[in-house]
C-alpha cells in the first residue's frame, strides 16, 4: 500500500526545515537538488498530497537528495522495501545442480513478484513458513521438497 499522506508530510516537513527566514525551501530549488532524479512537478504533486504515491527507485534518491534524508528513510515512508544488500546462500549451498539452482531461483522470483503485486501474498506465505515450529516449515512440506529435488536431479519432473 502506497503511503501518499507520509510522503506528502515528509515532502512538507523537510522543504520547511531546509527554509530559512522568509519560509520553507520553494519546491523548484528541491527539485533543482535532485540531480535531475526528481522533476518539480512530482515534487509539486507529493507536497500537495495529489501524487499516487507510486514511486521509482530514481524518484526515491531524487527525494533523498532534494529533501537531505536517507534513502532508506524515502523508502521506508513510500512504503517500499529497503535493500538489504547482497543475499549469500550458505556455503552447503554450491553443491546444488543447476537445475536445483535453478529451482532456487524460481522460488526467489515467485516471491519477489509476489511482493511486487501484493502485500498481503508474502503475509499468506508466512503459516506455512512457521507451520511445523522449526525452521524450514512443516515435516510434510520438508519431505515433499526433497521429493520434489531428487525428481528433479533424475530427469523426471521438469522445472516449470
Amino acid at each position: 500500500m502506497k503511503r501518499v499522506g507520509d510522503l506528502q508530510q515528509l515532502v512538507e516537513r523537510r522543504l520547511r526545515e531546509l527554509g530559512d527566514h522568509r519560509g520553507p525551501m520553494p519546491t523548484r530549488r528541491a527539485a533543482a537538488r535532485s540531480e535531475g532524479k526528481v522533476s518539480y512537478e512530482t515534487l509539486r504533486l507529493l507536497k500537495l498530497g495529489q501524487h499516487s504515491g507510486a514511486i521509482s527507485a530514481e524518484v526515491a534518491e531524487g527525494l533523498a537528495l532534494a529533501l537531505d534524508v536517507p534513502l532508506t528513510t524515502v523508502l521506508e515512508v513510500a512504503g517500499q522495501r529497503i535493500p538489504l544488500g547482497p543475499f549469500v546462500l550458505p556455503k552447503r549451498a554450491e553443491t546444488l545442480t543447476k537445475a536445483e539452482r535453478a529451482a532456487v531461483l524460481s522460488v526467489v522470483d515467485a516471491i519477489l513478484g509476489a511482493a511486487g503485486q501484493d502485500r498481503t501474498a508474502i503475509e499468506s506465505l508466512r503459516p506455512v513458513a512457521k507451520g511445523g515450529g522449526r525452521s524450514g516449515g512443516t515435516q510434510t512440506g520438508s519431505r515433499q521438497a526433497g521429493a520434489t529435488a531428487r525428481r528433479v536431479r533424475k530427469g523426471q519432473d521438469p522445472l516449470r
